[in-house]
């Protein structure tokens, strides 16, 4: 597909991962985003080896390494954080590469940047899609009517082109909330560690010299909110009960805007295309963050599907060979995603006792072999 025009629905990381990839390829391609304005935003995310292989094929690795923090190990415990278990990065290291933590600003940064020339128009969407046999046709919310070779939907778990293509498509709901939160700490005493209490979370990463990254994960009904004065003191109060370094970070929390609270949910199975329309990432497979591959996923649906396209391979044959090739990776990641998350939300005490003490008799060498396996696996 040397001549084709794609469009790319979706300014995150799946889409600029795949401008970026495009733009290499020398396939014309251009971005229509549907904020306005590209803002600092997020929290912090974890791009384990299979997302920084990734990275290195777009040659980006060596700019999201010097912008985030390389890690050597992570560690569950439990709330007081006595420890239940250790994975090794760094011996994942000489055969895979690194394990980043990055603010997810950063990693937008660096991925932008990656895109080089390739036209972006903020504060735009697509309003209609018309899917035919030989191109696309497209009625973007600025009015302007386009036909394309390809358009690809990289706009997240609520995808407005999901929704053109196969109408709505209900979430399913994990049974747990989250809050994301960075605030200014002293990172050296810092390991990257996720705390397990009674249907309770919480997660700690250094991302850069400076800053750490936390999640706060709870069990409790869909839709919840909290806002209003005093929130930060619920806040603290709900996750009192974990020790180690989480009461000072509480603590350092200044502002009820630090924190990123989101319902955690899931798209079940269903198609990923349409005639010369695809969905990659979140909006053909959202998955629950508890291996932390979300973005892994995107990164390698992205690379994938370039990689077919730059072969010469018709749009009409890629689109079912990027499903061929990632469906039964991506169901696996998303199965073991939901079972990791339904043992560390267990909430009866004595069932989390006997949980943690299983674990304990789990070799760390376990963890780290699993991580191999997974990362080695063909993508």
């Amino acid at each position: 597909m040397r001549q084709g025009r794609v469009l790319i629905v979706g300014g995150g990381i799946a889409g600029l991962a795949t401008a970026a990839g495009l733009a290499r390829a020398g396939i014309a391609c251009e971005i229509v985003e549907r904020t306005p304005q590209w803002q600092p935003v997020g929290a912090g995310i974890v791009l384990g080896v299979n997302a920084m292989r990734v990275m290195r094929g777009l040659g980006l690795a060596e700019a999201v390494a010097a912008r985030g923090r390389r890690l050597g190990q992570g560690a569950i415990t439990d709330h007081l954080g006595r420890p239940i278990g250790t994975s090794d990065f760094g011996l994942l290291e000489a055969d895979l590469g690194p394990t980043i933590a990055i603010h997810r600003a950063a990693l937008h940064e660096v991925l932008l940047a990656g895109t080089g020339e390739v036209p972006v128009s903020l504060g735009t969407t697509v309003d209609a899609i018309d899917s035919r046999a030989d191109h696309t046709r497209v009625r973007l919310s600025d009015g302007r009517e386009e036909r394309y070779d390809l358009v690809i939907g990289a706009d997240g778990i609520r995808s407005r082109v999901r929704e053109l293509l196969f109408g709505e498509v209900p979430l399913t709901y994990s049974g747990y909330t989250c809050w994301r939160l960075v605030v200014d700490f002293p990172v050296d005493d810092v390991q990257m560690r996720e705390m397990w209490g009674f249907g309770q979370r919480f997660g700690i990463v250094a991302i850069d010299d400076a800053h750490v990254y936390c999640f706060a994960v709870a069990n409790a009904p869909r839709g919840q909110t909290d806002s209003g004065p005093g929130l930060l003191g619920r806040f603290r109060e709900r996750f009192a009960g974990f020790g180690g370094q989480v009461p000072q970070i509480l603590a350092a929390l200044e502002s009820p805007d630090q924190l990123i609270h989101n319902d955690l949910e899931e798209l079940p199975a269903g198609p990923w295309f349409d005639g010369r329309a695809v969905l990659i990432g979140d909006a053909a497979h959202a998955l629950t963050p508890n291996m932390g591959q979300g973005a892994a996923m995107a990164l390698e649906d992205s690379m994938v599907l370039v990689e077919l396209l730059a072969s010469g391979m018709p749009v009409v044959d890629a689109l079912p060979a990027l499903v061929a090739r990632r469906e039964s990776r991506v169901r696996w990641v998303q199965d073991q995603s939901r079972r990791i998350g339904r043992i560390g939300q267990l909430e009866n005490r004595l069932l989390c006792r006997l949980r943690n003490s299983a674990m304990r008799l789990v070799p760390d060498s376990a963890g780290t072999s699993a991580l191999r396996k997974m990362a080695s696996q063909p993508i």
